[in-house]
């Protein structure tokens, strides 16, 4: 199930960690986004890292890591 944000902007994390961030044009009817972009974990987590108070560093990266894999297996 995907997080609405504001103006059809939607976030979704994917089976593999991946999050997805797609726009719904209300014109379309549900039919696919006119924005869709996945973002690898790895990559989704240097993005949460890098906007934190911290900023981009090995110990934020960690902590962000840490959560968004919360329960999950990491390799």
């Amino acid at each position: 199930m995907a997080f609405h944000w504001k103006n059809n902007w939607y976030f979704e994390r994917l089976y593999d960690g991946s999050v997805r961030i797609y726009h719904e044009d209300p014109a379309t009817k549900g039919e696919e986004g006119d924005v869709c972009i996945d973002i690898d974990p790895d990559s989704w987590v240097s993005i949460m890292a890098s906007v934190s108070a911290q900023g981009d560093t090995a110990e934020s990266f960690q902590e962000a890591r840490n959560l968004h894999y919360k329960g999950k297996t990491v390799a």
